[in-house]
């Protein structure tokens, strides 16, 4: 049996995953490259010269720049080393560092780009650390990293695989874009520290067996590790790269549940994206999911299918995880559309997996059709609940307030799903907890 761990609550600080720094006594060497890439703020942007990346910027750079920073902000440089001709660098390291800032920086001083490296530690099977490629959105990620540790926080509080995996290249555009990109900041640092609060408060709420802080922020980085690689090498898509991201970091955190885990990503992007919204320019990236909730909501999908012994069944669950990823990758405009259909996929299809799996457990479809309609209903009522909050200025909202605020609404969710379609789940004739958790998770994923 495994018991209940709050130690990493009381030893924050303590553990080497948890301090800036941490000796091993050999050199460790970082390798990267400097890109022109951008994403979608690669045009009309003005202010050519800022610290955003974008076209231009591997001609601009002179070096590259390694700093880790302090308790009180400062920053303090590591490592520097030259650029060649086609951006790339080496930097030489006398030791191991967790949450490095890596600047490309050009002849007079003037950051060009910026990369966020959550440790210098290679890749599992690599002697050498390939840090990922800098450009607009990770100039984003080291710049909120750094605002965030202006505002209080300690740098060895802030989980910047989580960072990274919320701030999008939409996001990037938004405060590239905006007329207040300090106020950005500040907003982003502010939304990413209170969805970071909520995740922790998931994984530590009252019933989970097992909480370990430093393990949650530690675990993830070989997995990191391994993404930057495949990132940099081009060898492999986006989607592959990250696909064998989330199962390495899964694998590494195997003391929490697939079910867990969706919990913790259903409360913190929820958080996020209400205060997020401030720093977005008007719908453009009001609605983004951090790929950890895409990936979350599908992987308990699949957990759920196969504790009910209905393991036929995970194909088609992961394919539709799999295409919301794709649309949500390509389109993430659509993301509304996007979700509708891989909640059809899901739940309200003919010949979706709570159908199929329905049948062949011998269920009555009329019945079934029924209480879908009802899940769907109540599904987007919350919608309509968070789509308010989303709505609401939240700006003088503690985050704590926000996330206690966000999660009682899921709760209300879950009581109402439970009371309704629950409780009507046994005249299919079917076993009323699979249902029900499929039709929990797949409603309340990503709202509104």
């Amino acid at each position: 049996m495994r018991m209940r761990n709050v130690v990493g609550v009381v030893q924050v600080g303590l553990m080497c995953g948890m301090l800036i720094a941490c000796r091993t006594g050999d050199e460790v060497e970082v390798r990267g490259r400097i890109t022109n890439g951008s994403g979608p703020a690669s045009q009309e942007l003005s202010g050519a010269e800022d610290a955003w990346g974008g076209p231009g910027t591997t001609a601009a750079t002179a070096k590259v720049r390694a700093s880790v920073l302090e308790v009180d902000g400062q920053a303090k440089v590591i490592a520097e080393a030259d650029v060649d001709d086609q951006g790339g660098y080496s930097l030489k390291l006398d030791q191991s560092y967790v949450r490095v800032i890596l600047e490309a920086v050009g002849p007079t001083g003037r950051t060009r780009a910026s990369a966020l490296l959550d440790s210098t530690q290679p890749a599992p099977g690599q002697d050498v650390r390939t840090a990922p490629p800098m450009s607009t959105e990770t100039s984003l990620e080291a710049e909120v990293y750094a605002q965030m540790v202006r505002d209080g926080v300690e740098p060895g509080n802030v989980d910047t695989v989580d960072l990274r995996l919320r701030l999008t290249s939409r996001r990037a555009r938004a405060v590239r874009l905006s007329s207040d990109i300090p106020g950005a900041l500040r907003t982003l640092s502010m939304a990413v520290r209170a969805a970071q609060q909520a995740r922790i408060s998931a994984y530590a709420a009252p019933g989970s067996v097992y909480f370990n802080k430093a393990e949650l922020l530690s675990a993830p980085r070989d997995a990191a590790s391994t993404l930057d690689l495949a990132l940099d090498s081009g060898t492999t898509s986006a989607a592959k790269a990250y696909a064998d991201f989330f199962a390495a970091r899964d694998a590494a955190l195997p003391m929490h549940s697939a079910l867990e885990h969706q919990k913790a990503e259903r409360d913190a992007g929820m958080v996020f994206r209400a205060i997020a919204k401030q720093a977005c320019l008007g719908n453009d990236c009001q609605w983004d999911t951090s790929l950890a909730e895409i990936h979350a909501t599908g992987a308990a999908v699949h957990f759920v299918l196969g504790q009910a012994g209905a393991s036929a069944l995970q194909p088609s669950a992961d394919a539709a995880a799999s295409e919301l990823f794709s649309n949500l990758a390509t389109s993430p405009a659509n993301a509304a559309q996007a979700w509708t259909t891989y909640r059809a996929r899901i739940l309200d299809a003919e010949d979706s997996v709570l159908y199929r799996w329905a049948e062949d457990a011998g269920a009555n479809r009329e019945t079934m059709r029924s209480l879908v309609q009802a899940a769907s209903g109540i599904g987007a009522t919350l919608g309509v609940v968070m789509s308010e909050l989303l709505r609401q200025d939240v700006s003088s909202s503690s985050p704590e307030a926000l996330a206690q605020s966000i999660n009682q609404t899921f709760t209300n969710y879950t009581t109402e799903m439970t009371r309704i379609v629950g409780f009507n789940l046994g005249a299919a004739g079917i076993s009323a907890q699979t249902a029900l958790k499929l039709m929990l998770i797949t409603q309340e994923a990503a709202r509104p």
